[in-house]
């Protein structure tokens, strides 16, 4: 909470240093080393600024802390050993990793280096010395300043680091040189024939607040009468480049480089004796205010420019005056008239920005120049104006420090004093006296951020640090008015080190995650150790908000000292303790009372302890009556040892014996139930528990029966509300309203569990609970909130639920248990929400069976024991008990029961629970469905997001919601029609109902036979299967690849009987799913003329090249399906709803949706098939070039682009003679693509050509086949396009015998009508069978056979070309008949009949 010096660097080998930089002391260092550390030693242990809390808000003036040094100290302070650093030069790297200690011509660098093996216990870096040398080149020059500029890095991988560190020193000479961490020396370039009396940077700051400039990087060397500025972007791209040159030199071998020259102006302050130190505030704009102010105190004349210049302030201290502000005009700004005279004349004097022509060397380390070499050129300077200062002609200012946020300036001078300077106004604003020889410096200190940090502007803080050497201390005062917020004793032979400059080349966008400065100030004590100056933020506040920072700052220490830790101890309750009773803001202590009860780890016994210390001090201090903060801190406190000893009782009352089971009388008489009901009850909990996966549907988190919640996360589920009035009220407990499901759950199991699932007692948990003063309502709702959350509840379990309900519902008010016949409790409003919106239906169904049977009870409704049967009896079972029945069956209207009769007397609130039990009743049984999988089919779909029902998203989720979420779990599970309904399955087998099932297979057969009995309506088969079409179309949808389920949402969409609901539903999927997909795979077939490749399918469609054919046959199949309903008609279907369902508000039903469809146009779907017809015949048989939309005329493409209700023009069989070429060449390749698959998958064998058929393949067989389809395919189309379809028969009569299918040909030959052209065509096939025939016979005995032959024939037969066939071998048999065919099927006068006759006659010889 105070100032601190912290030891960060140590110096090593500080004695070496010293007879390095001292050679004459070498002697007085040896003898004085000892004692000086010694002397260091004792100082230390004095070292600190303890502040008494006790007299915190007091406004007492703190004393001064200075002591008067002893005989001792004094000799100390005449020995030229002991005042070594004070002869010296010192400067700090702002990265804290360079020192370089400088004296007349010596040069000592030193950085860190890592020494394993330090045993010091402080941590402190060591630095160890890396160069020292002779830094001058000639005798007569000596060192007068030095600093260490780091040079900011590029490289991304440096994590805000500099890259490295530049050494600059200036000389007696005027040179001023650059030099590496090495010592290498870079640069060195005269400037000016005077002696360098300081070095200054400006590097780049961040502006602070907006509408402030962001201050440029410069570099300020200052001689006794000229002031030279380097602009910082050219020195770091130098000092870059000079860095660069050496590395090649020392890798080449080169020893003459060229350095790049530096930019600079020269400025020569006018109307000052001399100068001895400066500061630059950066460059400032005046405002127009000040601009006339200024130019009114000039003269009445004065012109005003429009565009005021901007100015680089210097602030110089020094003689007449003591203080002077110079303003160095920038910028290219045109002069008005009036001024055009005295800009001419000053012309001649301009500042100079140009390459620097002074003497330049580089790369050597000599330490003589030749007398006889030539002097470098000295560039004037140009005069620099004072504008304003502080006259003072017998002070002499010594040395001048600029705060961070260039507000204050501190100087001092040869009288002792230390005077602070308003640098915005010019005035002096404060003076301390009697600090002769001190040093200055200055720290930011910046807030700490709190939680509304992120909405404001944080604030800062600066101090002026002052080392008085005389006087052996170290001040720290406020800046401005503020008093002296600390002061140490130190030895008076330190040195002050203040670093008001940064990296050099950082910008606004480099600047962002790197540390800039190391520290601020820092205190260099003669025995090498450097101390770090660290000032809190609340020491700038008023004595109110110190206060409040103070017990903030203790808040925090609280919470470090329980992060920390992680098991609680006596050492750490002391330690709590005092920090708590320390704090004196009740709302602050507060907060550190409410973080020690969040601790996990602290044990209730750990926590009442301190909640007493604090009640205990707050009753000692006394109660203020007009203190409302502390009376409301003191019930808090009340209230929280209520807390904890409710914990306590409960976590006693834990028992770890199970419950007893319920058998069926029991629970009967629990429920009010009939036997059989409860039988049904107990049968329906089993079902739903031994479901596969059953208990894992709770969606929360579930813990371990016998787990222990801990204090801290039960206090965390209360709020304690204090009360102000004068009641003697110790304020309220609830519940807290924004509490996670997790830590609710986890409340309500620690509170209930031992009641539910064990056999502790309801009736002590519920008085623990009622002297907690928690509010009853509040209890009962996470009772019931607790039960419907988790999985897994039996009957076992209900016995405990119902006492505890029952206690709770008997200690509420009258007035939140008011129910009459026609208004509701909001007691029972409440827990029927609570059941209706769970998603665990068996336990809401549960959890409302025992809220009903406690409401009959509480309000003398129960059913007497002795009578109960009787009376169970008389009442109707379907009226209000449909539920309970063993077998449901459909909500009918009956005549009027006596349990209806006396429905008028009947609370409201028994009506609304017996219709809840009834509807979760239902979706328990749907519930149990969703649970259901199969292992054979595995649907592509994200499993983890499981269907969920309850009564409230059932009732809002429109009339056909029920249909829906069954129809949804089908198509996520993969169920086929025929597993779900046992007349398909055995359809499909083939059998008569001997077909076997597995358990799986029973248990989805079984499941849905209930849920049909249960659900007439809304599980009729043509909405339930419209409602899987649909879902199925949905995944397809989600995943095109997926075409499978594409094809059973049309093996779902057969099934439909109803036409008009069928043509509906597919006018819904073509719309939604299949048209758009459709049209673009048309488009770029059209596009590509082919079968796209993989990489456009999935691109324009989303599906792969493999799956493309399967997708257009899909099509195909859809648009027959379509057409087949646009053909039948069917009346408008009604569809109703169960009884206690009827009250379902919401969207519209698919199947309602589907019946408002529009009627398809049948000529509209025919183009489309014919297209998809079409489209499919290109992808099964990989033909191109076909572009298929090329096939239609105008009139066919335009209708193509319509929807299927809509009734364009269309196309007829009068159309262009060229496309009804393309399309008979087309379909003529297709039936021979045809053929010849079937040729490949049925090939002969030498075994089979004597048959003249192929192996155990039958003609219907090649008929029914994919290939052997096409041909009636094509006769089709051909029939619809307006062709000739006898030319396509005799085309395929061709193909088959060419591949060797000459039964099946035979069977097509008798359907043509044109035979002439057919035997012409069978000739020539003929003719080439024979050929081959002959090519394989031996060579004498086909010369015997054609000598006997007619020559036409002989030559005929030469000319066949048998490599044209398919198929050209086969039986002699099948030959002769094919010759028999062409002479049967060509007329007697034709010119071949002869040739025929001829070859029958071979082939007989053959």
């Amino acid at each position: 909470m105070s100032c601190h010096l912290l030891p960060c660097i140590q110096l090593i080998d500080v004695c070496g240093l010293q007879e390095y930089l001292f050679p004459d002391l070498r002697g007085s260092i040896k003898s004085n080393v000892k004692q000086k550390n010694k002397d260091t030693a004792e100082k230390e242990e004095a070292d600190g600024w303890d502040e008494d809390w006790e007299d915190w808000g007091e406004d007492a003036e703190e004393e001064s802390r200075e002591t008067t040094p002893d005989t001792d100290q004094e000799g100390e302070a005449t020995s030229e050993a002991h005042r070594w650093l004070q002869e010296c030069l010192v400067s700090v790297s702002p990265a804290a990793d360079l020192i370089a200690v400088a004296r007349k011509d010596k040069l000592v660098l030193l950085s860190p280096k890592y020494n394993a093996d330090s045993r010091n216990e402080e941590v402190m870096s060591q630095y160890h010395t890396v160069w020292s040398g002779s830094v001058v080149h000639n005798s007569e020059e000596q060192v007068t300043a030095v600093m260490c500029l780091p040079l900011a890095s590029q490289k991304r991988s440096t994590q805000g680091g500099p890259d490295w560190t530049c050494v600059l020193l200036g000389f007696s000479s005027g040179f001023l040189r650059f030099y590496t961490e090495t010592g290498t020396l870079l640069l060195s370039q005269k400037l000016h024939n005077e002696p360098v009396q300081k070095l200054k940077c400006n590097t780049y700051t961040p502006k602070r607040y907006l509408g402030i400039a962001e201050q440029h990087e410069e570099l300020v060397i200052l001689y006794k009468r000229v002031l030279v500025t380097i602009d910082g972007f050219s020195l770091y791209q130098a000092l870059k480049a000079c860095r660069n040159q050496v590395a090649r030199a020392t890798a080449s071998g080169e020893t003459s480089l060229q350095p790049p020259p530096l930019a600079y102006k020269k400025w020569a302050p006018q109307d000052m004796e001399s100068v001895s130190d400066t500061h630059t505030t950066g460059m400032h704009t005046p405002n127009p205010f000040d601009q006339m102010v200024l130019a009114s105190l000039n003269s009445h004349t004065s012109a005003i420019r429009t565009n005021p210049p901007a100015a680089s302030i210097y602030l110089m201290a020094g003689v007449g005056p003591y203080t002077g502000f110079f303003y160095a005009i920038e910028g290219s700004s045109q002069p008005i008239l009036s001024e055009v005279a005295f800009a001419v004349a000053s012309k001649l004097k301009s500042a100079i920005m140009s390459a620097a022509s002074g003497w330049l060397t580089f790369g050597s380390k000599s330490k003589a120049e030749g007398a006889g070499e030539k002097q470098p050129k000295i560039e004037p300077a140009t005069p620099l104006p004072l504008k304003f200062g502080l006259p003072d002609q017998r002070r002499a200012g010594l040395c001048v420090s600029l705060s961070p946020n260039n507000t204050y300036a501190a100087t001092t001078d040869s009288f002792g004093r230390v005077i602070l300077i308003d640098v915005a106004q010019g005035v002096a604003a404060r003076m301390w006296k009697g600090y002769r020889d001190a040093q200055v410096g200055w720290v930011e200190v910046r807030e700490e951020e709190g939680p509304h940090s992120a909405s404001r502007q944080s604030r800062s803080a600066q101090f002026l640090v002052i080392y008085a050497a005389r006087r052996g201390i170290l001040e720290i005062w406020l800046a401005g008015n503020g008093p002296r917020v600390a002061a140490f004793n130190v030895s008076k032979h330190c040195q002050l080190v203040s670093i008001s400059h940064g990296i050099l080349g950082l910008n606004n966008v480099t600047c962002k995650g790197v540390r800039i400065k190391a520290f601020q100030v820092a205190l260099i004590e003669p025995n090498g150790t450097l101390k770090t100056v660290q000032v809190p933020f609340h020491l700038a506040l008023s004595d109110r908000n110190n206060k409040r920072v103070r017990d903030m700052h203790l808040l925090k220490k609280l919470k470090q000292v329980l992060k920390e830790n992680t098991e609680q101890s006596e050492s750490l309750n002391a330690q709590v303790r005092d920090l708590l009773l320390n704090i004196r803001i009740p709302s602050i202590a507060q907060q550190g009372v409410d973080k020690v009860l969040n601790t996990s780890y602290l044990d209730p016994d750990f926590m009442e302890g301190i909640v007493k210390a604090c009640t205990k001090r707050l009753k000692v201090a006394g109660e203020d009556e007009g203190n409302i903060e502390r009376r409301l801190f003191l019930q808090y406190c009340h209230l929280q040892e209520t807390l904890i000893h409710t914990y306590r009782e409960i976590r006693h009352l834990k028992s770890s014996k199970a419950a007893p089971t319920t058998d069926t009388q029991s629970l009967a008489d629990l429920l009010g139930l009939q036997e059989s009901e409860a039988e049904h009850l107990s049968s329906l909990v089993d079902r739903y528990l031994g479901v596969a996966g059953a208990g894992r549907s709770g969606a929360h988190v579930h813990f371990q029966d016998d787990m222990v919640t801990s204090a801290a996360t039960f206090l965390a589920c209360f709020t304690c509300t204090p009360h102000t009035t004068d009641t003697g009220s110790a304020g309220a407990i609830s519940l807290s309203k924004d509490l996670p499901d997790e830590k609710k759950l986890e409340l309500g199991s620690f509170l209930f569990e031992s009641c539910v699932k064990y056999q502790g007692s309801p009736s002590d948990v519920c008085a623990v609970i009622k002297n907690s003063g928690v509010p009853l309502t509040d209890i009962g709702h996470l009772l019931m909130w607790t039960w419907v959350s988790e999985a897994g509840r039996t009957v076992d379990q209900l016995p405990g639920l119902y006492n505890l309900l029952k206690i709770i519902s008997s200690n509420i008010d009258a007035d939140v248990m008011a129910s009459s016949s026609d208004q509701e409790s909001s007691w029972w409003h409440g827990l029927r929400e609570m059941c209706s919106h769970s998603s665990l239906c068996l336990s809401s169904y549960l959890g409302s069976m025992v809220s009903k049977a406690v409401a009959m009870e509480m309000l003398g409704l129960a059913p007497k024991t002795e009578n109960r049967d009787q009376d169970l009896a008389a009442k109707d079972p379907d009226a209000d008990t449909i539920s309970m029945c063993e077998t449901p069956s459909p909500v009918v209207e009956k005549s009027p029961s006596p349990t209806e009769e006396m429905a008028e007397s009947t609370p409201v609130d028994i009506e609304a629970w017996n219709l809840l039990c009834k509807q979760l009743e239902d979706l328990t049984d749907i519930d149990c469905f969703l649970k259901l999988s199969s292992s054979e089919h595995m649907q592509v779909v994200n499993q983890s997001e499981e269907l969920k029902v309850n009564v409230a998203a059932m009732l809002d989720g429109g009339k056909g919601c029920i249909s829906e979420i069954v129809a949804r779990h089908i198509a996520r599970v993969g169920y086929l029609p025929q597993d779900l309904y046992k007349p398909l399955q055995e359809e499909q087998a083939g059998q008569a109902g001997d077909k076997t099932y597995s358990a799986s297979e029973q248990a989805v057969l079984d499941a849905m036979d209930s849920l049909r009995r249960r659900f007439p309506h809304s599980l009729e088969n043509d909405t339930l299967f419209s409602n899987c079409c649909w879902e199925y179309a949905v995944l397809w949808n989600k995943l095109p690849e997926e075409v499978n389920n594409f094809k059973v949402a049309l093996d779902y969409l057969r099934l439909i009987q109803n036409a008009m609901l069928r043509q509906g539903v597919c006018s819904l999927m073509w719309h939604m799913f299949t048209g758009k997909k459709f049209q673009a795979t048309a488009q770029l077939m059209e596009k590509v003329g082919k079968v796209p490749k993989d990489r456009l399918c999935r691109k324009e469609i989303g599906i792969s090249e493999v799956r493309l054919g399967l997708f257009v046959g899909g099509v195909v199949d859809f648009l027959s399906i379509v057409m087949d309903a646009n053909c039948e008609t069917n009346e408008v279907p009604v569809f109703n709803l169960e009884q206690i369902w009827a009250q379902v508000k919401g969207s519209v039903s698919l199947v309602e949706l589907a019946i408002d469809q529009k009627g398809t146009n049948y000529g509209l779907l025919t183009v489309f098939h014919q297209l998809a017809t079409l489209m499919q015949a290109v992808i099964t048989f990989n033909m191109k070039p076909v572009k298929v939309l090329s096939l239609f005329d105008s009139k066919g493409r335009h209708s193509l682009s319509q929807d299927l209700h809509n009734h364009p023009l269309l196309p007829n069989t009068n159309i262009d003679s060229s496309i009804t070429v393309q399309r008979k060449q087309f379909m003529t390749r297709v039936i021979t693509q045809a053929v010849i698959k079937m040729r490949e998958s049925c090939p002969l064998t030498f075994s089979a050509m004597e048959s003249g058929s192929p192996p155990n393949t039958t003609t219907s067989k090649l008929r029914l086949s994919e290939a052997g389809r096409w041909p009636e395919v094509i006769m089709t189309l051909a029939d619809q396009f307006g062709q000739d379809v006898d030319y396509f028969k005799r085309h395929y009569v061709c193909e088959l015998y060419s591949a060797g299918f000459d039964r099946l040909a035979d069977e097509v030959l008798v359907t043509v009508n044109e035979r002439e052209p057919l035997g012409t065509q069978l000739l020539t096939i003929a003719g080439q069978r024979v050929a081959y025939k002959l090519s394989v016979m031996d060579a004498q005995m086909v010369v015997d056979l054609m000598s006997n032959v007619n020559p036409a024939l002989s030559t005929w037969l030469k000319s066949m070309n048998w490599a044209l066939l398919l198929q050209a071998e086969v039986d002699n048999a099948d030959i002769a008949s094919l010759v028999r065919h062409s002479v049967s099927l060509l007329p007697e006068g034709h010119q071949q009949y002869e040739l025929a006759a001829a070859l029958d006659t071979l082939t007989c010889v053959l």
